[in-house]
């Protein structure tokens, strides 16, 4: 149990049941990169357990860590492309349900500046009940702020809480911010925190994942570690699910293919299929003219560079979209750069000229 002292507050409980807290488990030598779930063994605080890191649950059925958590678990040297064998992720606010796996999503993988080092996973195996994702705050990070950590040291690796501040950006990356433990007699941020989400006590949102422990022992070991606040994703296509309110492209202006394809990969209504559902709901005329790649990225880009061609096209591609997807968020975003994409086809709420009443 988590305590709270004479200082705790409500906000201190929202923390604690936290069930958007994943664990990302290092593969295990009877693992198969094919399976769809893991081996229930390796779920949780069994001697075998071994946990590469942390990663916070998103909406969407998606989850955030640190790109080296990732390698990790695969027991592999770092990578600057996103590996295709998937990692094994369990629950820990939810013990005894099974762990499920999980692979790099279409374009979420971070090994370049700002970011750096992070990685957004898509799960394959549905989410136990119980489970949410997380509120999520990807605005600039605010300074001498009150946070909370949940890590999975070596020692702990059902899970600890460790507290700290926020400093300054600064560190082994530029845009990284600093951490500082607080004085208190609990835990330090360590080895098995990579990917934990960071709990901001204010405003009751996460608002990064930890990324890096200094690591001196000597004369004590220092409390200082650093996080990837999720505002460097906000130019990502992952950005409607960070709660940022910004777009790919920061601002509401002109949108090229590209922002089209990254928002389209975001909805997840190419990730299953390599797009093939899709391509099926559009007219033959413009389903029929796009060229075929192997890789979805490519294969959108293609898709969206040939409905452009077409009056039509814009609006049934976003037709397409809605019907597979609904009116998510990811999806809303999508229809926003596509209308930027296209202003003279696509405006109002409605799809296009075509679709008019």
């Amino acid at each position: 149990m988590v305590r709270t002292g004479s200082g705790g507050t409500r906000q201190d409980s929202r923390a604690a049941e936290a069930p958007w807290r994943l664990r990302v488990l290092v593969r295990t030598g009877d693992e198969s990169a094919s399976d769809g779930v893991a081996p229930r063994q390796a779920a949780r605080g069994g001697p075998r357990t071994r946990v590469a890191g942390a990663a916070v649950l998103l909406s969407g059925g998606l989850a955030v860590t640190c790109a080296h958590v990732v390698e990790a678990a695969l027991r592999g040297p770092r990578r600057e492309e996103a590996p295709a064998d998937p990692v094994t992720v369990d629950f820990p606010a939810e013990p005894g349900v099974g762990p499920v796996k999980a692979r790099v999503a279409e374009g979420g993988w971070f090994r370049l500046a700002p970011a750096s080092d992070l990685a957004v996973l898509r799960l394959t195996g549905p989410l136990p009940p119980g489970t949410s994702a997380a509120p999520v705050d990807a605005t600039a990070p605010r300074t001498d702020v009150p946070v909370w950590v949940f890590g999975h040291p070596p020692d702990a690796p059902n899970g600890v809480w460790a507290r700290a501040r926020t400093v300054a950006a600064g560190g082994p990356q530029a845009r990284w911010l600093q951490l500082d433990g607080d004085d208190s007699p609990g835990a330090r941020i360590e080895q098995g925190f990579s990917g934990a989400g960071v709990w901001d006590r204010h405003s009751l949102k996460v608002t990064g994942v930890v990324s890096s422990v200094l690591n001196r022992a000597a004369p004590i070991p220092t409390r200082v570690a650093w996080m990837i606040p999720f505002a460097l994703l906000a130019r990502s296509s992952f950005a409607p699910l960070l709660g940022s309110g910004v777009g790919p492209a920061g601002a509401a202006g002109p949108a090229d293919p590209w922002d089209v394809v990254n928002a389209l990969l975001a909805t997840g209504a190419v990730t299953q299929d390599g797009g093939s559902g899709l391509l099926s709901l559009l007219p033959g005329h413009i389903a029929g003219s796009v060229p075929r790649a192997d890789r979805p990225r490519l294969q959108m880009f293609h898709l969206v560079r040939r409905c452009g061609d077409f009056v039509d096209g814009p609006g049934e591609l976003v037709r397409a979209v809605r019907e597979l997807e609904g009116e998510t968020i990811s999806v809303r975003h999508f229809v926003d750069a596509a209308r930027r994409l296209w202003p003279d086809r696509l405006h109002g709420t409605d799809e296009g000229p075509g679709h008019h009443g």
